[in-house]
């Protein structure tokens, strides 16, 4: 039986929501001493982190990140096949006691160590007294008996959880030790190979976690340079746009010149490219979050953090954004680390390096580079990122128009040209609820009117963006003006 009725249908879809990626969170993977592989899990204290993983380069990329902009991180522990290992030990003084360090405890994270004899002393017989250093003797822990021992393990990195020992340990010959004698050498933190990093990338990207930039912690090599943008052009081909961050080898600690450097890392990536992400080269030195030492770490740590910080179409190189939190500088004021001001060449070889300016204090990104190949539309990572919010809006709408019925030309079987219409208000409506105003300058989206819809099922079209300027380089002229000619000459 019919009867009046009222029936209203509600509609999704039509107040242009963002896709998630618009408030996506910062991912960080890397090696820690705690903590299980490829389990990604989102933190927001710096306690929290280091209660679940630990100590090592994970826990400090992380870290830094929620103190230094107070935002919560994803962290994704990989594997380490590779230990940690540690550079020749370098002795000073006049004492004949022999320092040496014990192989067999293996080190868990990036130290600068440093054991310094305060009280000269018998080894065996009590009187000496030292203090130590893991940041090259930057800052130093109290000064320490150290009785009749003949060895010394270094205690618990002191953190506000007492995250897990540095993994250092040194043995003392019998003999006598002088006052201002040192035993000092670098360590370095175990690392994953090629497959534990892919699977540690793979579990994030198969996370319901949203997140955007991902930041490898570790020494990138050609292997895991593929290894890492594999994935990313994996996630992108299953509609999940991200970029990455990772970071050159440093420079050896054996007299490696800034030329051998560059030359050495043009060897190692110069055929590589990629359009997802930014490889970072050198080093600086980094208050940690964690024990509060000034721990020489790779410059991904600032320029990673700094980036995922931003919005997506900033040019981190801005001054206005302020002074990265790193110094490249020894306590004399000279460089002491890469600065492209300086030394440049990094940049050029596509590598994100810092830079100073003269007269403005601190230090800062000299460019924010993909690591593209020539040619590339994608230079800088804001073109990446923007990109990235257009794309997962272009997708989201169309996948709504998939199974939908579209009417067709009885004589032409092409779309009919109000459907073609309402398809491209649609989808300009999306693309420029991602990124206008602010994010780019102008958007166009075109659909095809002579796709064969009936036999093909396939519909075309041409979205494009036009993207916003960054300005490198201003050219002004400057002169001194006489009023008195200028009037004459009226």
């Amino acid at each position: 039986m019919t009867q009046p009725t009222v029936t209203i249908t509600e509609l999704d879809g039509a107040l242009g929501v963002l896709p998630p990626s618009s408030g996506a969170l910062y991912a960080v993977i890397g090696v820690s001493t705690a903590g299980t592989a490829d389990t990604p899990a989102t933190y927001a204290r710096v306690r929290a982190v280091v209660a679940a993983f630990g100590s090592g380069p994970l826990v400090e990329a992380a870290c830094h990140y929620i103190e230094r902009y107070g935002r919560p991180v994803v962290c994704v522990k990989t594997g380490a096949t590779t230990v940690g290992t540690a550079s020749t030990i370098a002795i000073s003084g006049a004492g004949t006691s022999v320092m040496t360090r014990d192989v067999a405890v293996v080190p868990t994270g990036d130290f600068e160590f440093v054991f310094l004899v305060v009280t000269a002393g018998t080894i065996g017989t009590a009187g000496i007294t030292y203090k130590t250093s893991l940041d090259g003797g930057r800052t130093y822990g109290p000064i320490t008996a150290l009785g009749t021992a003949v060895n010394l393990t270094i205690a618990a990195d002191s953190s506000p959880s007492g995250s897990a020992a540095p993994g250092i340990k040194i043995a003392f010959a019998a003999g006598t030790m002088l006052a201002g004698s040192t035993c000092s050498f670098r360590t370095t933190a175990p690392q994953y190979n090629a497959a534990e990093l892919a699977s540690a990338l793979l579990a994030l990207g198969n996370s319901v976690i949203t997140w955007d930039i991902v930041h490898v912690t570790g020494a990138c090599d050609a292997t895991m340079f593929a290894a890492i943008d594999l994935k990313a052009a994996a996630w992108a081909a299953a509609g999940k746009y991200h970029a990455w961050v990772a970071n050159a080898r440093p420079m050896l600690i054996t007299g490696e010149t800034e030329a051998q450097y560059l030359a050495a890392l043009v060897a190692i990536f110069g055929s590589l490219s990629t359009s997802y992400g930014a490889l970072c080269a050198g080093t600086g030195k980094v208050i940690s979050s964690v024990s509060g030492r000034e721990y020489k770490q790779p410059i991904s740590y600032v320029y990673a953090a700094r980036e995922a910080s931003v919005s997506q179409e900033i040019d981190t190189a801005a001054i206005d954004l302020g002074a990265l939190p790193v110094s490249i500088r020894d306590a004399n004021g000279n460089n002491d680390e890469h600065d492209e001001s300086i030394n440049p060449g990094l940049d050029d070889a596509r590598f994100v390096a810092l830079r100073t300016w003269e007269g403005v204090q601190g230090v800062y990104v000299n460019r924010p580079r993909i690591f593209s190949a020539a040619g590339s539309d994608f230079e800088l990572m804001p073109h990446r990122r923007v990109m990235n919010l257009a794309h997962a809006a272009l997708r989201r709408y169309f996948q709504r128009r998939l199974s939908k019925p579209v009417f067709v030309s009885a004589t032409t079987g092409y779309v009919l040209e109000a459907e073609a219409l309402e398809i491209e208000s649609g989808a300009r409506s999306a693309m420029a609820a991602a990124v206008l105003p602010t994010k780019a300058s102008a958007i166009a989206f075109s659909l095809s009117r002579t796709d064969n819809l009936l036999s093909t099922k396939t519909m075309t079209g041409q979205a494009r963006i036009v993207p916003l300027a960054y300005v490198e380089t201003i050219t002004l002229d400057l002169g001194f003006k006489n009023p008195t000619l200028a009037v004459q000459t009226a």
